[in-house]
């Protein structure tokens, strides 16, 4: 039984282009993904930027492998776009879909 729970607690990871370089982003635990469907709602609503600044840190932090401990401040100096596109990466792989709403219009 062990082995079936030490199965089922595995976290995956994927590597995935970034900047020109690559990061590996992992797989959300249940708790994280049930969080995180509410703040992928907020990503795209550009009336709340504080929010979406807050929510982007918390699904980078949590769903990129080595910027667990990554500051405010360091999230500050890179740009929007950059951030969105990494935590969109995070929330694609967890099975999550993120809005893209030049494609919902060129059915």
């Amino acid at each position: 039984m062990a082995d079936a729970l030490s199965l089922l607690k595995k976290v995956n990871t994927k590597t995935v282009d970034f900047n020109g370089g690559e990061v590996e982003v992992r797989e959300l635990t249940f708790n994280q993904v049930k969080e995180f469907s509410e703040l992928a709602k907020e990503i795209e609503d550009v009336e709340s930027f504080e929010n979406n600044r807050q929510s982007l840190g918390s699904i980078i932090r949590k769903g990129v492998v080595g910027l667990a401990d990554v500051t405010d401040e360091d999230l500050g100096e890179s740009s929007i776009a950059s951030l969105k596109q990494l935590a969109e990466a995070v929330l694609e792989f967890n099975g999550l879909k993120v809005a893209d709403e030049e494609a919902e219009g060129n059915d």
